[in-house]
């Protein structure tokens, strides 16, 4: 993998060690996203405001996300959601999220892109 276009596509990471609640809120916005995506390439009903956890059911009930996943994911949301509102996330949290963020988003554009 190139690694100019890892850094443009999980710039979350740049920024990690400097400050974890914005490298966690940067990977949600990208979490959200990907999640968006991966509905939309499903052809699923989503409505425009549709919070991430409303995404994650949405993908569960609809079989795209089995169980295990939807779990994960809720809970590293959970995580994110915490960091965003500016709480004081765990630092081994934080690293936990940051280290499964690049390669969860990765399976997620696998994901999207099976179905282009």
């Amino acid at each position: 993998m190139d690694t100019t276009r890892k850094a443009e596509e999980y710039s979350f990471e740049l920024v990690a060690e400097r400050d974890p609640n914005l490298a966690l809120a940067g990977l949600r916005i990208e979490l959200e996203k990907r999640l968006r995506q991966l509905a939309m390439s499903r052809n699923l009903k989503i409505q425009k405001a549709a919070s991430t956890g409303n995404l994650l059911n949405i993908l569960g009930h609809a079989d795209v996300l089995n169980p295990d996943e939807r779990s994960v994911l809720a809970d590293m949301v959970g995580l994110l959601n915490s960091a965003v509102h500016g709480a004081t996330v765990d630092p081994r949290a934080a690293s936990w999220a940051i280290e499964v963020g690049s390669p969860l988003l990765k399976t997620l554009d696998d994901r999207i892109s099976e179905n282009r």
